[in-house]
C-alpha cells in the first residue's frame, strides 16, 4: 500500500481510476457468474451440494471485497450527494429516450425471433398448466439457442457514457422474455421456463410500453438488473414453484396484484 505527497497530482489521480475502472470490470464479471449461480440454483442446493472450499473461497473474497469497499465509502466526504448524483445522472428526456430505445429493441426482437419460435410442447405443459392461463400458453414461442448464446446488440456512445446500455446485457442470461416469445440460451428446464413466462404474463398484463419504462426507470436507480421489482418478483415466483410444483397458484392473479399496487 502506498500513498503520494502531492493529493492533486494528475497523473496519480488517473492512475487511481483506471485501476478502478479496470477492479469495476471485473467485479461486473464475478457478479454476473454469481448471478447465473443464482438464475439456476436455489441456495439451499448450492449450500448442500458445493464443493466445500470453493465456497469457503469464494465466501472469504466476497466478505473482504465487501469490507474493503465499505471502509473506502466511510471516507467518502459527502456519499449522500454522490449518490443523488448517480441518481440525477439522466435527465427526464434521457430516461425517456432510453425507454423508447429498449422499447423497439425488444419488439424488433420478437420479430426476429418469432418465426422460428416453437410451441409448448406437451411434457412442459403438464408441468406447468396449473399455474398459466391457457390462452397465454398456447399463445407462447419458445427458442433454444442450440449450440450458440443470444449476441448483445452493439452499444451507442452515448448509451454507454451514460450507463444505460447494462439494459441489453443478455449473454449471461439463462433466458430473455420478448413479449410472448421466450429465448433461452441455455437447456430449458421447468424452473427456467417458469421464470421466463412469468415475464410473459408480466408483458401481458402491463403492455410493452409500460413494462419497458418500469423495468428501465428501476434499472437507472441502481445499474443493477436483479434488483428491478419486475425481475425480483419473477425470481420470488419461480422459487415458490420450484418449492413445491404440486402447490398451484395463478401467476397472472399475482402480477394482477402487484401491478394493482403499484409494486412494480
Amino acid at each position: 500500500m502506498c500513498s503520494w505527497s502531492d493529493p492533486g497530482d494528475p497523473v496519480a489521480i488517473g492512475e487511481i481510476n483506471g485501476e478502478l475502472r479496470h477492479a469495476h470490470l471485473e467485479l461486473q464479471s464475478a457478479q454476473r457468474a454469481a448471478d447465473r449461480l443464482r438464475v439456476r440454483f436455489t441456495i439451499e442446493d448450492i449450500a448442500r451440494h458445493a464443493q466445500q472450499d470453493i465456497l469457503r473461497h469464494a465466501h472469504d473474497a466476497a466478505l473482504a471485497l465487501h469490507t474493503y469497499f465499505s471502509s473506502v465509502q466511510k471516507h467518502i466526504p459527502n456519499p449522500g450527494a454522490i449518490r443523488g448524483q448517480m441518481r440525477c445522472a439522466l435527465t427526464e428526456e434521457q430516461v425517456l429516450q432510453a425507454v423508447a430505445r429498449v422499447c423497439g429493441y425488444m419488439r424488433a426482437q420478437r420479430e426476429k425471433y418469432l418465426p422460428i419460435g416453437q410451441p409448448l410442447d406437451k411434457e412442459n405443459m403438464e408441468t406447468i398448466r396449473p399455474f398459466f392461463s391457457p390462452t397465454l400458453l398456447a399463445g407462447v414461442k419458445v427458442v433454444q439457442m442450440v449450440g450458440r448464446r443470444f449476441t448483445e446488440p452493439s452499444s451507442c456512445p452515448e448509451a454507454r457514457t451514460l450507463g444505460y446500455e447494462g439494459l441489453l446485457e443478455f449473454t449471461h442470461m439463462a433466458s430473455v422474455t420478448f413479449e410472448d416469445v421466450l429465448v433461452f440460451n441455455e437447456q430449458m428446464t421447468d424452473r427456467l421456463l417458469f421464470h421466463a413466462l412469468v415475464h410473459a404474463v408480466q408483458f401481458r398484463v402491463l403492455g410493452l410500453q409500460r413494462y419497458t419504462e418500469l423495468f428501465v426507470r428501476a434499472f437507472l436507480g441502481t445499474r443493477w438488473r436483479f434488483s428491478v421489482p419486475l425481475e425480483g418478483h419473477a425470481f420470488e415466483l419461480e422459487s415458490k414453484f420450484a418449492a413445491d410444483p404440486r402447490k398451484f397458484f395463478s401467476v397472472e392473479d399475482e402480477v394482477r396484484m402487484r401491478a394493482t399496487r403499484d409494486r412494480y
